[in-house]
């Protein structure tokens, strides 16, 4: 009998965990089910666990635990069902709350959430998030993140987390989400690889690719290396605003597509590239034909459609 060469799913488990009130589900909401940020002022407090299932980038599919963090089931997670929550874990995303009057009880909260980690799940990954951040000042943002990021790093020899100051307002809870992301998809560095291969070929001045549901950036590069994070940056702020149009467009009964974008600086196409990705590409050559650049981005289709898909 013939082996079946059907892609095999992968399924990943992330849990958030933060005290109630600290903006877990908006956040959730916000990235994974097309909710606005005024939207998710409707939303209530998390009953115990909420489960939920998405697919992300072809066959990975990440499952979400959502954790209420009302006192009486924070209590329940770390002891009865200490094994069921934090067993088989891929990602621990601990949400910190700027707002919160009493630190140090968020600190013992998370140090029993890594104490079970580091019984059930010794190689998951964490990252933490200092959120509300657009109620400090612009010039104490990094300030504040960093003295959490000092305080955190001390507080466990086995895990190091990943640090990230967000807001449901403003493009940085995109930054952080797809730097989680960005460590669960499989082949990553190959995807990547071949991303920079197409930007060489194609003499392009900036290429991303964006995961088709969500927005969040997947990977990028630029002609000549240039500077990643600053690169990353810029476009969190796109997939922010991608998604508000593309929110606004399904309001209106006429789903978003694509976007072209040509001016005496650049030529920009935003196009459906795989079943689970859309590209950005950027041209700032005068003598490139916007139809020679979609003629590479058609051609390179089913290339990625093999890595991506």
């Amino acid at each position: 009998m013939q082996a079946s060469s059907a892609p095999v799913s992968v399924k990943k488990k992330l849990v958030i965990m933060g005290k109630s009130g600290a903006g877990k589900t908006s956040m959730r909401s916000l990235i994974f089910s097309n909710y606005t940020a005024n939207d998710t002022r409707r939303l209530g407090a998390t009953i115990d666990v909420e489960h939920s299932t998405v697919q992300f980038m072809g066959d990975l599919n990440l499952n979400i635990w959502d954790c209420g963090g009302q006192h009486k089931y924070l209590d329940n997670y770390l002891n009865e069902q200490k094994e069921n929550i934090f067993g088989n874990v891929e990602v621990l995303i601990y949400v910190f709350d700027l707002e919160t009057t009493n630190r140090e009880s968020e600190y013992k909260l998370y140090d029993e959430c890594l104490h079970n980690l580091e019984a059930y799940s010794r190689d998951a990954k964490v990252y933490c998030l200092v959120h509300k951040i657009d109620k400090v000042a612009e010039d104490q943002k990094e300030a504040t993140v960093e003295s959490y990021r000092r305080a955190l790093a001390k507080r466990s020899e086995l895990f190091q987390p990943g640090v990230y100051g967000t807001s449901i307002w403003d493009h940085t809870l995109y930054r952080a989400w797809s730097q989680i992301v960005y460590t669960l998809v499989p082949n990553m560095a190959v995807i990547k690889q071949h991303l920079m291969n197409f930007c060489r070929l194609t003499d392009a001045a900036e290429v991303v690719l964006f995961e088709r549901a969500t927005f969040l950036v997947v990977c990028c590069t630029a002609a000549g290396g240039g500077d990643e994070d600053a690169i990353t940056s810029k476009y969190m702020g796109v997939s922010q605003v991608i998604k508000m149009y593309r929110n606004m467009c399904l309001q209106c009964q006429s789903p978003f597509r694509d976007i072209q974008v040509r001016n005496k600086h650049y030529t920009l196409f935003i196009e459906p590239f795989t079943k689970s990705t859309y590209i950005l590409v950027i041209t700032v050559d005068p003598e490139i034909e916007p139809a020679v650049t979609k003629a590479n981005i058609d051609a390179a289709k089913n290339h990625f459609i093999k890595l991506a898909d």
